[in-house]
């Protein structure tokens, strides 16, 4: 979410495309390792109930997700599950969860002052 939104829109940095590239490659291995070893052929991460492990991965899957990243479009698995964990959580609570991270992109920029109290960090995250 950081280099695909919040640094080009809130920060106003660009960041290189082969920076994002591979962190769009690692996230889509991650996905795999996520379906393959911890999903597997389980309605949920630990076995047949919901249980924080899942909380926590659907929460972590929501950043990319609201930075525009088709996730769950062509992982029919990972779709699934998304769908048990919103049905288990209830629709409406899951989405209050995750409002505020769902409009992220549309923060305005951050002020000059923000900008060049982060400009360090940036500089780090992007290398």
């Amino acid at each position: 979410m950081w280099q695909k939104m919040m640094f080009p829109v809130f920060l106003g940095e660009r960041v290189p495309p082969e920076t994002l590239a591979s962190t769009l490659a690692e996230l889509d291995s991650c996905l795999q390792l996520l379906e393959d070893k911890f999903l597997k052929d389980q309605d949920f991460l630990t076995g047949p109930h919901i249980s924080v492990a899942d909380l926590v991965a659907i929460t972590e899957l929501m950043h990319p997700v609201s930075a525009g990243c088709q996730v769950f479009k062509s992982r029919p698995k990972l779709a699934a599950w998304y769908k048990r964990v919103e049905a288990a959580v209830g629709e409406d609570l899951f989405q209050e969860a995750h409002a505020v991270v769902m409009k992220a992109k549309d923060l305005p920029p951050a002020d000059t002052a923000m900008k060049e109290m982060l400009k360090p960090l940036v500089q780090v995250l992007l290398r």
